[in-house]
């Protein structure tokens, strides 16, 4: 039953088959929104694909039965290059879609969540041999490079979405200082207390509300007009 399946998967006519089924789904894919585009990818593909048809003519010409077997290696070895990319495109697509999610609704914590579920899933797979190979313990690597990728795609998206500037105000503010207030573990009660009725006025009172607003869009965009209130 084994021999059967090496076999057939071993054949240079299924080999093109599925070069055929995964090139279709790569470029199809390519066109999805939600698929980050790069050219290097694309170069990579182009290269494979090349490659792929050299095999497939060494096969086809006159060689001893050895290199023919050799050739539809090379064309069994690439087509598991192109369907790691398969792969790849369906840990990709929730991802995106989460960030996209997050984008237009940042203040729902499952939406964050679900970003760091897919997102470490996708980076995971993605760099897995990169990290076997980066000298230290692969579990650290994929665990650090997986968290500056996604901090830096969140920025990305709310970057497109234009939404970066309106996290930045006083009532974000507030709720990450009553966030903080509220896992403390060294105030006395008392004092928690009496912080979290002065936090809570900062955006009760109109006023005070629209000046922090805009010391916080100054030390965004302008952050030299604050040098002499210090």
């Amino acid at each position: 039953m084994i021999d059967n399946i090496i076999n057939l998967l071993l054949s240079a006519y299924v080999q093109v088959v599925l070069l055929f089924l995964l090139l279709a789904y790569f470029f199809g894919h390519r066109h999805d929104p939600r698929h980050v585009a790069s050219k290097l990818g694309l170069i990579r593909t182009i290269v494979m694909l090349l490659l792929f048809i050299y095999f497939l003519w060494n096969w086809s010409s006159e060689i001893p039965p050895s290199l023919r077997n050799t050739s539809v290696l090379g064309m069994f070895l690439i087509n598991l290059f192109l369907i790691k990319n398969v792969i790849l495109g369906r840990l990709e697509r929730p991802y995106r879609d989460a960030l996209e999610t997050y984008g237009q609704a940042p203040e729902q914590q499952g939406n964050l969540d679900q970003i760091w579920r897919t997102g470490k899933r996708f980076y995971y797979f993605r760099y897995f041999f990169t990290s076997l190979f980066s000298g230290g313990s692969p579990q650290r690597f994929l665990h650090g490079l997986a968290t500056e990728r996604i901090n830096q795609d969140i920025k990305d998206i709310f970057t497109r979405s234009g939404k970066a500037k309106q996290l930045i105000s006083c009532k974000t503010l507030v709720a990450f200082l009553k966030d903080r207030l509220a896992t403390d573990q060294v105030l006395p009660a008392e004092l928690k207390s009496s912080i979290h009725q002065s936090i809570s006025q900062l955006s009760e009172h109109a006023w005070i509300a629209d000046q922090l607003n805009e010391f916080l869009d100054t030390a965004i965009e302008a952050p030299e007009k604050l040098h002499q209130f210090g």
